[in-house]
């Protein structure tokens, strides 16, 4: 064997089941002769050595013979739809096909168009990692970078050949060092890597990947082909819309069934569609590493589609953009979607006109006007978007939590279903705790994400994981609560006669010492200490909301609403940038965002979330563009060719505010909260708009046509390209 080499694991080391895949049966944990590779980026085998360095060096040495390579691939989507290579279970569709066909037909004015929207790395700065230490009994114990560590477990249990014994498999997870989906499904090759090894080798294994593998093996955001049908006015009154989209669902299936559906939901927006909404998702599969849950999960995809489809209505009609938003923008309370679910507490509208206050929309664009007017090589463009974003309970719903209190101290220690990756779930839950039981914060640790403590975790996304947590620990501590309450009743009369004798005794007592309030530490005491009372100060707590159609009871009769989603979050951003025309280099000015998160929980975890998503939404509509060629190879591996955004792509200038003046909190959300971490993602789009406007600009002082077809993302090739500079415009 080569240096520092301990083993090579194969298919044949597996003790149990050869499935590593969200569908069961579906995708190998590792390739065994004789099999069909389906994509590139697939596990042939794991070289287990004493360093990481070694491994490497020696994976590189092992030679792989493939026999038909790339015969027959379906590598894009436009193979894919001429071979018919489907997920045909994946498909779905909102609206009355033949109502909106006959909309269209007595419209004034219809037009077709056609779009691609491309897909996204996920993009952790730690990339995929698990360590796997053996057990008795057979067991292992797996530290994973994971969003999901009760399926991992309960995969691993399987590939170990544990079925029934399932609970001799532990997996934690301290925090994730990023994850935005990903680390859903997609870690769970990598933890079945490990925990095989460990258990051939009977020694704690570590497998982990850099840039360059997990590009081109982790799928990542789905991209789409879209076709679609507007009816509608000279003002830019759309009157009926027909979308017809197929998904790159990649290999697998994975979250594509409901990723789909969230597309479709997302293309709707705070749109009227004048009562005539159409729209077909077909999923399809092609020979590129499956794609999976990545943050906004199909939002900015459907949003993307949207607002081209509005800014390809405003250049017909003459109006811009936001006239034509404006226009078509639902109005009012409470109004309905186009599958007929009341949009509760809407304000999208509100919001929106009041950041085109704020920001000075009109005052801007005029100086803008002239600032173009005036510079040939620089021009600058704003934009205003609304956002909708639907929120499901479905991925969380039945995260549990378990808060135990030490009655020496009072310290209060929490377990919970979700995962730390960054969006500050455990200092959410410590605030509840704190707040539900009256004790201090710091009194608080929040343990590792554990499948030995909560059992039946969900999986850590949505962006509603974090309020499902806080619930689950503020049930388990409303518990806590009626246990302690008698001995703080005792307490507190105690107090209280010892505070009137003092006053009989003619003593003068501070504000502080004239409250009989007892302390936390003392309730505590006197509910459990070793010589006295013998409470149980260990409460659990679960949180399963029943409001989506996928609740039912225990017959399996649905329970809930007929919908997908539960509720929905609301916002606005106004952007503006600077184009640099000869180069297509771009340069955000100012953004300004206003997001309703209902009554924030931790306004700092929030505004940072919103702040985050809308760096990456800037990402994803402006510089990130994964390219694959004719073998299915992803050739935009690490950041030399992969360009995610850096801090010269932020706005020089970034206003973030959190509405305050809420009428009431959202009764649906966790103590009056709404989800917020994936939601902001799409108000990048303003930045996306600001630039098409300044490339408009561009083109009119050219001579060219204001319609104009952009690709996805608008990189800076493509904005120059688009800005059609010659030779011929520079002569003196």
């Amino acid at each position: 064997m080569a240096e520092g080499v301990k083993s090579v694991v194969t298919a044949k080391d597996i003790p149990g089941l050869n499935d590593a895949g969200f569908a069961p049966g579906e995708e190998m944990l590792f390739i065994a002769e004789g099999d069909d590779i389906t994509s590139t980026g697939q596990q042939v085998a794991l070289v287990v050595a004493t360093t990481y360095r070694l491994a490497k060096k020696a994976a590189a040495l092992v030679k792989v013979e493939v026999s038909g390579a790339n015969q027959g691939a379906v590598i894009s989507l436009d193979d894919a739809i001429k071979a018919e290579s489907r997920f045909a279970d994946t498909d779905c569709e909102i609206g009355d096909l033949d109502a909106v066909e006959k909309a269209l037909a007595s419209s004034a004015l219809r037009v077709t168009g056609e779009t691609y929207v491309i897909g996204q790395h996920g993009f952790p700065m730690e990339k995929q990692a698990a360590c796997a230490s053996p057990e008795e009994r057979g067991g292992m114990t797996l530290w994973s970078s994971t969003q999901a560590p009760d399926f991992c477990r309960a995969k691993v249990a399987g590939m170990l050949g544990l079925h029934g014994k399932g609970s001799l498999v532990a997996v934690k997870c301290t925090r994730a060092g990023g994850a935005f989906g990903v680390k859903n499904s997609r870690n769970v090759p990598l933890a079945g890597a490990a925990a095989v090894a460990t258990h051939k080798t009977e020694q704690s294994v570590k497998v982990l990947l850099d840039a360059q593998m997990e590009q081109i093996s982790i799928g990542g955001r789905h991209g789409f082909k879209v076709k679609y049908e507007v009816g509608y006015k000279s003002d830019g009154t759309i009157e009926a819309v027909k979308i017809i989209s197929w998904g790159n669902a990649g290999c697998t299936h994975d979250f594509s069934g409901f990723l789909f559906l969230e597309f479709a939901e997302a293309v709707a927006s705070v749109y009227k569609w004048g009562g005539n909404f159409y729209i077909k998702v077909n999923g399809m599969k092609t020979n590129t590493p499956t794609n999976t849950a990545v943050r906004s999960f199909g939002n900015p995809q459907g949003y993307f589609v949207t607002e081209a489809i509005i800014e390809h209505i405003a250049g017909l009609v003459g109006h811009s953009p936001e006239e034509v938003r404006e226009r078509n923008m639902l109005r009012g309370s409470n109004p309905l979607t186009p599958w007929k679910q009341t949009m509760d507490f809407y304000n999208a509208d509100m919001l929106y006109e009041r950041v085109k206050n704020d920001a000075k929309y009109a005052l801007r664009s005029q100086e803008i006007e002239a600032f173009n007017s005036e510079n040939r090589w620089r021009k600058r463009g704003i934009s205003m978007v609304p956002l909708c974003y639907g929120h499901s309970y479905i991925y969380a719903a039945g995260s549990g939590a378990i808060v135990n209190v030490n009655g020496s101290d009072g310290s209060v220690t929490v377990f919970h279903g979700g995962c730390e990756i960054g969006q500050g779930i455990h200092t959410k839950v410590a605030q509840v705790v704190a707040m539900t039981l009256g004790c201090e914060l710091q009194a608080i640790k929040v343990g590792e994400s554990n499948t030995d403590v909560v059992p039946n975790m969900r999986f850590t996304g949505g962006s509603i994981t974090s309020e499902v947590c806080c619930e689950a620990a503020r049930r388990a501590c409303l518990e806590l609560n009626i246990t302690l309450e008698p001995h703080r009743q005792f307490l507190r009369k105690k107090n209280q006669a010892a505070i009137e004798e003092q006053q009989k005794e003619g003593k003068k007592l501070s504000p502080e010492e004239m409250n009989p309030e007892p302390s936390w530490t003392a309730v505590v005491a006197a509910a459990n200490s070793l010589l006295g009372h013998q409470e149980k100060l260990s409460a659990t707590g679960i949180c399963a909301p029943s409001t989506n159609q996928y609740t039912t009871d225990v017959e399996g009769n649905p329970a809930g609403k007929p919908y997908h989603g539960d509720y929905f979050t609301f916002g606005a951003a106004c952007s503006e940038v600077e184009v640099d025309i000869l180069t297509g280099e771009m340069q955000t000015l100012r953004s300004d965002i206003l997001f309703d998160v209902g009554k924030s929980i931790n306004p700092g975890i929030d505004i940072g979330q919103i702040e985050g998503a809308f760096a990456w939404g800037i990402g994803y509509y402006l510089y990130e563009e994964p390219l694959v060629d004719a073998k299915g190879v992803d050739r935009t591996q690490g950041v030399w060719e992969y360009k995610p955004p850096l801090a010269s792509e932020m706005p020089r200038e970034l206003t973030v505010e959190l509405m305050r003046d809420n009428p009431g909190p959202a009764p649906i959300g966790v103590l009056g909260s709404k989800a917020v971490g994936e939601p902001p993602f799409m108000l990048a789009y303003s930045v996306l708009g600001a630039v098409k406007k300044a490339i408009a600009a561009a083109r009119k002082d050219a001579g060219a046509s204001p319609i104009f077809a952009l690709p996805m993302p608008c990189t800076v090739d493509a904005v120059q390209q688009a800005c059609v500079v010659t030779a011929s415009q520079m002569e003196c």
